[in-house]
């Protein structure tokens, strides 16, 4: 490597680093991430998901953050613990991007792990404090561990993915993809006998990963409300269909190069087709997922930059070694450094504006609750996590406008009803934009039972209510 290009990826990496610490202590906190927080902190005091509070994301998430989320006694510092823990997936991830690779480049697995950081959907959902972000990590590492020529790589893949599906159910897209580009390159290799005895280590692998979840809940009387909510309730999920306008074309616009050079680069999908079918398929996932949200991309983005830094660089390496001018291989070099600078640089003006809106507002309202509601006081609230770090009033106690449909109106209603006027509930949250989606029944009971406390958006019970 020469010493400009060291310095040039070196500082590229750095940079992600501390806009990544500016992101998390300032960003806005998104609401699923203080969705995950709550359910965090019920896990630290003892109750187990699906049978003690509802949720329908991966349940090895919670375990994982709950030290983290209950230590601090100030929410903002619940939070940005939260983001600590994900960010450490995050560095994980840029080192597993960067791993060399026999024959290739010295220029690869650096560019790779650079063009992760500064990929646009990476940078932002990789920060947020959610299952998917370990999950990613947890499926680039069954990648590379299934696609090395060990005896038992297939089993310790599928254990990776196995864990991975614990964290959540979209590793399913990625997971399918790597195993059945593994299968191709044993097949090629050794024969189809040997493609089929890996395919048989990753199922067993995955299977002892799932047998090993399922047992602990099996022990703890949830097995049931496991298999209502994180499988039948998932499969059967009405989602959004938001996978072009919210997923791929913002993406697509906002980081075009990578895309373009990730896509081309799959013409040499016979080199590395675990990492190609795992690509493949987790973008194609994006038509079938009930969760075609940008958070989507976290599974595609450590592959996507592994197949763009190695077409940058062959398409640097293609031009004559000795030429002058910008198509010599120095030329193309520093034009494609100066593409690149320019793909980061709008993935920096991003960051910088949500820097620049905060989560100053955020804190106040969790201030509120601070304030008004003990430890022990429930929380009646549909969805803003102003009070993520109190107890919620009912066993239902998150509902986006892209679920509300998928329940029954009369039970949600009794639900909502009930939780407001249980002597346990002693706080309200007005959403007002919330409580528009609910039947009037409900905003009469708010009303008849709750006052303003003047503190943000949190109403405490009437006296003698």
């Amino acid at each position: 490597m020469s010493g400009w290009a060291k310095a040039g990826l070196l500082a590229a990496l750095l940079g992600a680093g501390a806009l990544r610490l500016s992101l998390a202590r300032h960003r806005y906190f998104d609401t699923d991430e203080l969705e995950h927080l709550h359910a965090a902190l019920l896990v630290s005091h003892g109750n187990v998901p699906f049978r003690d509070f509802f949720e329908h994301h991966g349940p090895a998430f919670w375990s994982l953050i709950a030290p983290a989320a209950a230590a601090p006694a100030d929410p903002y510092d619940k939070a940005l613990a939260g983001r600590a823990v994900v960010s450490v997936f995050w560095l994980m991830s840029l080192a597993l991007a960067a791993r060399g690779r026999r024959g290739a480049s010295p220029y690869e697995a650096p560019l790779a792990a650079a063009m992760l950081a500064w990929f646009g959907a990476f940078a932002q959902k990789s920060l947020e404090v959610r299952p998917d972000v370990p999950a990613a990590f947890l499926a680039a590492g069954a990648a590379w561990m299934i696609a090395r020529p060990a005896a038992w790589s297939g089993q310790w893949a599928g254990l990776l993915f196995g864990a991975a599906l614990w964290f959540s159910p979209k590793a399913l897209f990625p997971g399918l993809g790597l195993a059945l580009g593994a299968a191709w390159r044993r097949s090629e290799r050794a024969g189809p006998n040997e493609a089929l005895r890996l395919l048989g280590g990753f199922a067993a692998g995955a299977a002892a990963a799932g047998a090993a979840g399922a047992l602990y809940f099996a022990a703890q009387g949830g097995l049931g409300k496991l298999w209502s909510y994180y499988v039948l309730y998932n499969a059967g999920f009405p989602g959004a269909r938001v996978a072009w306008s919210a997923t791929l074309l913002p993406s697509l616009l906002s980081d075009p190069l990578i895309w373009l050079a990730g896509l081309l680069g799959l013409r040499r999908w016979r080199e590395r087709p675990e990492e190609a079918g795992a690509l493949v398929f987790t973008v194609l996932g994006l038509a079938a997922t009930p969760s075609a949200y940008p958070q989507h991309l976290l599974f595609a983005a450590p592959f996507l930059a592994s197949f763009a830094a190695a077409e940058v660089l062959g398409w640097v390496r293609a031009a004559p070694a000795r030429g002058r001018g910008l198509w010599s291989r120095g030329g193309r070099g520093a034009l494609a450094a100066a593409a690149l600078a320019c793909s980061f640089a709008v993935t920096a003006r991003t960051a910088w504006g949500r820097i620049g809106e905060g989560n100053a507002l955020q804190r106040e309202r969790w201030e509120c609750a601070s304030a008004h509601v003990p430890e022990n006081g429930a929380v009646w609230d549909v969805w803003t996590g102003d009070a993520f770090h109190r107890p919620h009033a009912s066993f239902l106690w998150f509902v986006p406008g892209d679920s509300q449909n998928y329940y029954e109106p009369k039970a949600l209603e009794e639900q909502f009803i009930a939780g407001l006027a249980s002597k346990k509930t002693v706080a309200a949250i007005r959403c007002e934009s919330c409580l528009r989606r609910v039947p009037p029944s409900v905003v009469s009971a708010f009303d008849l039972l709750y006052e303003p406390t003047g503190c943000g958006r949190l109403w405490t019970r009437r006296k003698g209510t």
